[in-house]
């Protein structure tokens, strides 16, 4: 099968790249939390869906339409909970389903703040916002979010987006942090004593030509798998600038490249100054030193059923965008030993698993570092890998039932660097998992869904974190055991309900109970109070 594809590959690029449609050249892509993903993963797990790769999200809101179309003549074999909600996710993508079907005129079908026509192309706008209550008792946060969105397309291969939320954070629980959370980082605009306050900005201006796809973005990538997290790109970090390039190199085969500008938070102190501009009172302006990541992947799939992925990082610094990682087919630890190792490159890669209907399984791996001969030598080794193996079945026993087993583990000093502006991390944010180095965490998880705009769950988590040493333990031997201490131990459990009041609009409550115990600030033990969280939004999957 793998001779016959090579056979193929020149022929299946030269066609590609000959068939290019106005209709189909246009290109925006849909943030990472949209349903729309959950409910692909679904019918690809119960062999009805093929050839859906997910490995390198986000996707493009055409390639889901196109997802979403190869199931039109298979709804026989969808629940009715799928069923609906596949007529539900057709009205969402109605302009560009017209588009895959030929209408030079697509429509859009759903309600919009504002619509307008614009040359070849189109754009909507929304509000968004949100409202949310959580803590124990006597430590209640309150949220409150409001913004805009809007994302269109234009001029025949021209696709655009941007989505502001301005937040503010009230309350004695508040985590201005985001430590030991799953919670995205954040970038305090104000800090006062009993309110924070923030914003998060995404924005896209895309091009395709042909089937490459370039952009210019403010995005959050999420690579790899995980139902709590990711441990090769995640959203725990800002989001932040890039450009990026997909290309199909054929039906079973795709290929992304990014380069981001990234916020090392490391002072660069021969061009930070004093400015003395006021007579008053100095002023002192803060430089930071440079910071970017170049990062390739390609995901294929290999039969029906089973995906891979393989790609490889760089975070370099100090010196400007390098010329050496801006191929995108470039081997960058090749380029690391040019540079006399001064960056940080991590290799990774992922498996999908549908063979069995019902059944996922899935394996992110990220190497930071790792030492072949000395694999299964703890003492004279340095492995700095993380990985997250997990298991999703649906239907298993009952209807729209869905199980999920999920186990991440991080070594210690994963993403960790000798040079603080070659960290794996942007805005002082791990890149990837949000557990960080040195820890492991294990989540379990029973839902169920009733109904198309309902989902009712229980979980079960189990968190552990060690310490962080001095870096220069990083490279000495023997390695530091996992999880040194001081370790601070969480396991939680708690039930959940979301609601989807109306298109975009969301209702979510939740009750766990968490026990906390940490050697290091033993004023954070916990000893299993309830807590709440309700949240009505809009706009904000």
């Amino acid at each position: 099968m793998f001779l016959q594809r090579f056979s193929k590959f020149h022929a299946l690029i030269g066609i590609l790249l000959a068939s290019v449609s106005s209709l189909l050249s246009q290109s925006v892509s849909l943030p990472t939390t949209h349903e729309v993903y959950d409910f692909l993963k679904r019918v690809e797990a119960r062999g009805i869906l093929k050839n859906y790769r997910d490995a390198t999200k986000p996707l493009s809101r055409k390639d889901i339409a196109g997802h979403l179309l190869s199931l039109e003549g298979l709804r026989g074999e969808l629940t009715n909970v799928e069923r609906d909600t596949y007529e539900y996710l057709k009205s969402e993508f109605s302009y560009e389903l017209g588009s895959l079907g030929g209408d030079p005129e697509p429509t859009d079908l759903r309600w919009h703040l504002l619509s307008l026509d614009l040359n070849q192309g189109i754009m909507n706008l929304d509000l968004n916002g949100q409202l949310r209550w959580d803590g124990p008792k006597g430590q209640t946060v309150r949220y409150r979010g409001q913004g805009v969105r809007f994302y269109g397309y234009a001029f025949k291969n021209v696709g655009f987006q941007f989505n502001f939320i301005d937040y503010r954070e009230t309350g004695p629980g508040r985590n201005a942090g985001k430590l030991n959370t799953p919670d995205p980082g954040i970038v305090l605009t104000s800090g006062k004593e009993n309110a924070i306050e923030y914003n998060t900005t995404e924005a896209q201006l895309s091009f395709q030509t042909g089937s490459f796809q370039f952009s210019l973005e403010k995005m959050h990538n999420v690579w790899g798998y995980g139902e709590r997290g990711n441990v090769i790109l995640s959203r725990k970090a800002p989001s932040y600038p890039q450009v990026k390039m997909r290309v199909p190199l054929s039906t079973w085969m795709d290929f992304v490249y990014v380069l981001a500008d990234l916020n090392s938070n490391v002072i660069d102190s021969a061009r930070s100054y004093m400015a003395y501009s006021s007579a008053i009172t100095p002023f002192f302006r803060r430089v930071n030193r440079q910071k970017y990541l170049a990062a390739h992947v390609v995901e294929f799939t290999v039969i029906d059923g089973l995906d891979f992925s393989l790609g490889e990082s760089v975070i370099y610094s100090d010196k400007g965008i390098q010329l050496m990682y801006l191929i995108p087919v470039m081997l960058f630890k090749s380029g690391e030993h040019y540079n006399r190792d001064t960056d940080n490159i991590q290799w990774f890669g992922s498996l999908d698993v549908n063979l069995i209907p019902k059944f996922n399984l899935n394996l992110s791996v990220l190497i930071d570092e790792l030492t072949t001969d000395d694999l299964l030598r703890p003492t004279s080794a340095r492995n700095q890998l993380g990985y997250t193996a997990g298991i999703h079945t649906y239907d298993l026993g009952l209807e729209n039932l869905e199980l999920i087993a999920e186990y991440t583990r991080l070594n210690p000093w994963v993403y960790s660097h000798k040079y603080p502006a070659a960290t794996f991390t942007n805005n002082g944010y791990d890149l990837g998992h949000w557990i960080g180095q040195n820890a492991d965490n294990l989540y379990l998880e029973a839902r169920y869904l009733p109904i198309r705009p309902l989902r009712v769950g229980t979980f079960y988590e189990r968190y552990r974190k060690g310490g962080l040493d001095d870096i220069a333990y990083q490279y000495r031997l023997p390695s530091k055991q996992f999880l040194y201490g001081p370790i601070r131990k969480e396991s939680s459990m708690g039930f959940y309900g979301k609601y989807q009041f109306a298109r975009d609009g969301f209702l979510d409550g939740m009750l766990r109970w968490t026990t906390v115990s940490d050697e290091a600030f033993p004023n954070l033990n916990a000893n299993g109070a309830p807590e709440f969280s309700v949240r009505i939004s809009y706009g904000i999957w």
